[in-house]
């Protein structure tokens, strides 16, 4: 019997598009750790022989990585002179590698124990682990890509000496503020010791460490402390829906102005549940952004449903920016009402 990828049928190519679909994304995760994406970027071709021993990974896994970026044409690999190219979806897989890392290894474990957690018996908190690492580091790329051009913009128009970051993840976004504007000082606020480690790993590299402070706190549920009076700009991105369902979203709020005293301006930025859109007409995010919600039991608003818990939690919406990538996504600049 001959291969059977010689001659695929339509459906059969479908399934198998699919399926490799599914192992390039894990292959694309790994490239970027290993810095093989990196490499890529910034060279015409990268030897792979040379880059094996140089980093001291693993030949025939770097190989097998190779062949899954190659099936869905990010990569070119001439195996007569053993170099690895830039494919025409590169540049895209490149500008989006923070979304499949996201889904790969900071919600990998979700989607391993997707069989028990279906079963409402069977679901505990200890399946419903993700990696906040891994998380932190994927939304570093993707706050970059997508989040920070417009939010540099809405930026320009503000002035502050203090500012205040709520979920501040790996600490890019609380640098990038600091090196802005290099008079002021800046505090980073997580729960997550591993998205805080890397915060403080980032704010080193950058001597920072005498302007930037991290503390751990838990967002969903602040008090006023010392350190939080001075604050005249909070920013918060990527995890306002955490905030939901409803009455919580309005409390979380509210409280953000007794806990922030003097915050003239409050920059909320995050991704909404789709609306209008289902099955393979779905973007870049979205299904694997609302299913692992849905997994967690964890309610996700639409844009509609932001816009009216504003007023009702003593903000108003001075100014906005809607966003194409993550798809239903937005940044609003809140002022106190």
């Amino acid at each position: 019997m001959t291969a059977a990828t010689t001659h695929l049928s339509k459906e059969a190519r479908y399934c198998a598009d699919t399926f490799n679909g599914a192992v390039a994304a894990a292959a694309l995760s790994a490239a970027w750790d290993i810095g093989l994406l990196d490499e890529l970027a910034d060279r015409d071709a990268v030897d792979v022989p040379e880059f094996t021993a140089r980093t001291r990974t693993h030949p025939q896994a770097v190989d097998r990585i190779l062949v899954a970026l190659s099936s869905r044409r990010i990569v070119v690999v001439d195996a007569g002179t053993n170099l690895a190219r830039r494919g025409p979806g590169f540049d895209e897989a490149f500008r989006t590698k923070g979304f499949f890392y996201w889904l790969t290894r900071g919600c990998g474990e979700l989607f391993t124990n997707l069989t028990t957690l279906v079963r409402t018996d069977e679901r505990s908190d200890r399946q419903m682990r993700r990696d906040s690492r891994a998380i932190s580091v994927a939304c570093r790329s993707i706050a970059r890509n997508f989040f920070d051009p417009p939010l540099r913009d809405l930026l320009d128009g503000i002035d502050y000496t203090t500012v205040a970051d709520l979920g501040c993840g790996s600490g890019d976004r609380i640098i990038m503020l600091a090196e802005r504007r290099p008079a002021i000082r800046a505090i980073g606020v997580d729960i997550a010791p591993g998205a805080l480690a890397v915060a403080g790993e980032a704010i080193r590299d950058a001597n920072l460490t005498d302007r930037i402070t991290l503390l751990r706190d838990d967002v969903l549920n602040m008090s006023p402390r010392p350190e939080y009076a001075d604050a005249e700009l909070v920013t918060c991105f990527l995890m306002g829906h955490d905030f939901w369902p409803r009455d919580n979203c309005v409390k979380t709020l509210q409280k953000l102005r007794e806990t922030f005293p003097n915050a003239r301006n409050l920059l909320l930025g995050d991704t909404c549940r789709s609306v209008g859109v289902e099955g393979p007409d779905l973007p870049m995010f979205t299904l694997g952004f609302e299913t692992v919600h849905a997994i967690m039991d964890q309610y996700l608003p639409t844009l509609d449903e932001w816009y009216s818990v504003i007023d009702e939690s003593g903000w108003r919406l001075a100014d906005q920016r809607l966003i194409e990538l993550p798809a239903f996504s937005f940044i609003f600049h809140l002022t106190p009402a």
